[in-house]
């Protein structure tokens, strides 16, 4: 199972959540929060909120305020370009260049009534670069390593989909996460996040800066409804502020919109502290769900930035990784001993077995393969000629290029089977037919010459022969000196040494 922490670090305290995760099931571990002027640091807040907390992995985000996000509808024949596209579109919407920023986007899928028709609806945030490394930097000091995933302002909330299915609704639910100094709002529709602000206010300047901060939520509301979406029926606040006494009411009358508490999340192991403390630490869980695959905020680790991980996730399972390659090692030599003790014993095996054939073939034994090889070929030395055949078609087709221009000659059919040769031909008389029978009477290894058929053709008066042969080379005979006869010797014949008769 493993193990994932998110860091919600904001103007006033740092918020910290460890989440275990395994196949279909999600547990808490922890909920810590320290308040930054109790430490020197941020990062030594975010030191005492972590200690003793293990993690595989770590996510964290910049404010909303220090960050960017768009929505967009692109072209479907700019699917193929996207990122050349979004670029240029999502760079025209900024006061800065993206030379100086990191980029990410999701493509969203498409709503009927808040999406044009063939579009690519696509969600792109960006962020400062150094802004994103800061923050990577922050929490590299405080926990140790650095964050796989960091995400911007109130996006990282759309992950609570994971756990709660009431958000992922084919309807549009608002999320509010407030705080003591600002605020975020994000709009989700089927689970996914279709629209985010930043509000530069929050509970702090309460009631005093009550309704600037509810103009600033009805501007937000109606910027959601500019770009083509539904009027919302429900709100739901998260964040430190929600527990700020009447909040619930000074939005629900403001906003003229039905105020809800955060959905039950599906969390095992969960006590009932904790289950109150949820919506507090909401930004936090949702920055450690979106580690998972189905993770639905955006990766601000991007460009330069995603080069620059230490894995120190890596480095943490160094000692389980080098104990597995050594088991992985010692396996493969204890493999290899196995099969090369097997081998040797089916070397002697055949080896005995050699030397049994040997001193039944050749009257001595040996196990040496290559003495065999050498016995083998001196004892088929000078007793196997050579294989090609004396005669063979070929030569049949040599033949019968002599025959002389003068006959038309045709042949309907050869037949060459184990030295019996037949032709059937065509020639224009039995006189031609008896020129090529004497032709191949003339080659040495033709025997038996003879037309056996001739038949006269009606259609033009010309002789169809049929021609057998053998073809049979005999071995060239050994030449003696003439005169040399050898005799055997007569019974009672005296044997006289250096005569001959």
């Amino acid at each position: 199972m493993a193990k994932w922490l998110g860091i919600d670090i904001t103007a006033s305290c740092v918020r910290v959540a460890l989440l275990k995760t395994g196949y279909r099931r999600t547990s808490l571990v922890a909920l810590r929060e320290e308040r930054l002027s109790d430490h020197d640091t941020t990062s030594a807040a975010l030191r005492a909120a972590s200690v003793g907390l293990k993690a595989d992995a770590c996510a964290t985000a910049v404010d909303g305020a220090r960050s960017f996000l768009r929505r967009l509808a692109l072209p479907a024949a700019a699917q193929k370009e996207l990122a050349n596209v979004l670029s240029y579109e999502v760079e025209a919407t900024l006061p800065f260049e993206l030379d100086d920023a990191v980029m990410d986007h999701r493509r969203l899928r498409h709503v009927e009534g808040l999406d044009e028709p063939k579009t690519l609806p696509i969600l792109a945030g960006v962020a400062y670069t150094e802004e994103v490394r800061d923050r990577i930097g922050l929490a590299r000091r405080g926990v140790g390593q650095e964050p796989l995933r960091v995400g911007l302002g109130a996006l990282p909330l759309a992950n609570l989909a994971q756990l709660a299915p009431e958000l992922r609704q084919p309807s549009a639910v608002a999320l509010l996460d407030i705080g003591e100094q600002h605020a975020d709002v994000v709009v989700l529709h089927g689970g996914e996040p279709r629209f985010g602000r930043s509000l530069s206010r929050g509970v702090a300047g309460l009631p005093t800066h009550a309704s600037m901060l509810a103009r600033e939520l009805r501007q937000t509301l109606a910027a959601w409804r500019s770009e083509g979406g539904a009027k919302l029926q429900e709100l739901i606040v998260v964040g430190s502020g929600r527990s700020t006494p009447g909040i619930e009411s000074f939005l629900r009358d403001e906003l003229d919109i039905r105020v809800r508490d955060l959905p039950k999340l599906a969390l095992d192991e969960l006590n009932a502290g904790q289950e109150v403390q949820l919506a507090r630490y909401a930004k936090a869980i949702g920055l450690a769900l979106g580690l998972s695959r189905s993770g639905a905020d955006l990766n601000l680790r991007q460009g330069p930035l995603e080069t620059q991980q230490s894995y120190q996730f890596l480095r943490d399972k160094t000692p389980l990784l080098a104990g597995l390659f050594a088991a992985i090692l010692v396996s493969f030599g204890f493999s290899v001993f196995a099969e090369m003790r097997a081998l040797r014993s089916e070397r002697a095996s055949l080896e005995e077995q050699l030397a049994v054939s040997t001193k039944a073939h050749f009257g001595k034994e040996t196990r040496n393969p290559k003495l065999v090889d050498e016995w083998l070929d001196a004892a088929v030395a000078g007793k196997t000629g050579d294989p090609m055949p004396k005669v063979d078609a070929w030569d049949v087709l040599l033949q019968t290029g002599k025959i002389p221009n003068t006959i038309v000659h045709d042949i309907a059919d050869l037949d060459f089977n184990r030295g019996d040769l037949t032709i059937k031909g065509v020639v224009p008389s039995i006189d031609d037919a008896h020129a090529v029978a004497k032709i191949f009477k003339e080659h040495k290894c033709f025997k038996e010459v003879n037309i056996s058929r001739t038949t006269k053709l009606k259609r033009d008066n010309r002789q169809k022969y049929t021609l057998d042969l053998k073809a049979r080379c005999s071995a060239a005979k050994k030449k003696t000196k003439k005169g040399a006869k050898k005799k055997s010797p007569k019974k009672g014949a005296k044997s006289t040494k250096g005569k001959s008769r």
